[in-house]
């Protein structure tokens, strides 16, 4: 279904691409195989390559920590990837939020309008910090109610629970790192995002190890991610 999805799309952005006449699609006349600039080539590489690295070592964190949980059993790793779903609602949204400040900070940066960058940083700040404290606020107050719709053993919906509340603590911290990370971006400065969220990822392995071991057990691997995203935030 993701690889369908995907060709799909594509295909559809070249046609309309190819298609579209209007002055205002420049990219109409580009020779996508014809030879670049090297000028513009290292730039791209040197704005691109953080971001690369960061997303190559997400997914190795990611791998370990699946690893870690898969080791206190099914209803663990049930609980990780439901707590997780839910709580991709918050940073899909600021996900959004931060693909939309990177256009806005790039354009107004490049325009020398930075009072607009400050205020659709403002703007966005106010909004993620918003969306991120409905969030907790659904995590911490209810995290029974939320667990008893996927899960239906009194166990897993205490694990599930445990879960939300730990990891609801973080989520306007998250919702603030993820755009504002776009926003820096926006302004050119991809290494500064990507030396922070790798830093403050990794350190998720140590932590989960050294929690872990103590009286927390699997909920040690929860505070793990509470802090390194509190700490990114």
């Amino acid at each position: 279904a993701t690889v369908s999805a995907q060709i799909i799309v594509v295909s559809v952005m070249l046609i309309h691409v190819m298609k579209d006449k209007q002055e205002a699609n420049i990219l109409r006349k580009v020779k996508v195989l014809e030879r670049t600039d090297r000028t513009y080539r290292n730039q791209i590489i040197k704005m691109g390559w953080p971001s690369a690295v960061q997303s190559m070592v997400y997914c190795g964190i990611s791998m370990v920590l699946s690893r870690m949980v898969s080791g206190f059993g099914d209803a663990v790793i049930a609980v990780f990837r439901v707590g997780g779903q839910f709580e991709s609602i918050s940073w899909n949204v600021a996900n959004g939020f931060s693909s939309a400040m990177n256009a806005f900070a790039a354009q107004n940066f490049g325009a020398k309008r930075m009072d607009r960058v400050k205020k659709g940083y403002r703007i966005s700040f106010v909004t993620v910090v918003l969306w991120g404290g409905l969030i907790t606020f659904l995590m911490v107050v209810f995290p029974t109610q939320i667990s008893s719709i996927f899960f239906h053993t009194a166990n897993e919906i205490a694990l599930c629970s445990n879960y939300l509340i730990i990891v609801g603590l973080s989520q306007v911290f998250m919702c603030v790192e993820l755009m504002s990370a776009g926003a820096i971006s926006g302004l050119g400065n991809t290494k500064i995002c990507s030396v922070i969220s790798v830093i403050f990822t990794m350190i998720r392995i140590p932590i989960a190890f050294l929690l872990c071991a103590t009286f927390l057990e699997e909920n040690g691997l929860w505070w793990a991610l509470t802090i390194s995203s509190v700490l990114k935030g």
